[in-house]
């Protein structure tokens, strides 16, 4: 039976695509979102010349603490769709090597239930804040989109190896990756 193993915390390659495609896609998504700000909306730019010292570190411990809300949602949405597909399936959390990652350690899904617990999270958040953006016109929310797009990279990046292998029919969630097998291993 073929299959394929990913490491994500082992394989050093893995790990420098990772890094590049996040920095990639961030600047990409920045770039998208500031044209998506100039053209649809009404926001009035993010210059924080005249500000203090203090509102400045305030506003940076405030950029922190959105960011890790946004990571924390994101991750929890994985976790929400992996019970969907596997209620009896054991959802856990962590973080290594940079990354907040969630898992089901053991499950197999099919590469549909498997797309749609990926891309999820980056669905879901991206068109949340774009609704907020809206409501609530606010320079600073270009900067979160390109954020959590660029933190999305291992998300796309699991996709990307899903349709490099369209032979691979299931997936087996790992603590540290995943393994996709053209068919269900026998136990």
């Amino acid at each position: 039976m073929e299959k394929y193993v990913l490491n994500v915390f082992k394989d050093q390659e893995v790990l420098k695509t990772l890094n590049k495609w996040s920095i990639l896609i961030t600047m990409g998504s920045f770039i998208v979102f500031y044209l998506f700000e100039v053209f649809f909306t009404n926001t009035s730019g993010s210059a924080i010349l005249g500000w203090s010292l203090t509102e400045i570190l305030l506003s940076v411990l405030l950029i922190i603490v959105i960011l890790f809300i946004i990571i924390t949602v994101h991750e929890a949405i994985h976790g929400l769709f992996f019970k969907i597909f596997k209620p009896d399936g054991n959802v856990k959390f962590g973080y290594s090597k940079g990354m907040f990652y969630a898992t089901s350690p053991g499950e197999f899904f099919d590469r549909k239930q498997f797309r749609i617990i990926i891309i999820m999270p980056f669905i879901i958040i991206t068109s949340l804040m774009l609704i907020m953006w809206f409501i609530v016109p606010h320079a600073s929310i270009k900067f979160f989109l390109a954020l959590h797009t660029g933190a999305c990279a291992g998300d796309f990046y699991y996709l990307y190896l899903l349709n490099k292998h369209p032979n691979m029919k299931y997936v087996e969630d790992t603590n540290v990756g995943m393994t996709m097998y053209e068919n269900i291993p026998e136990n």
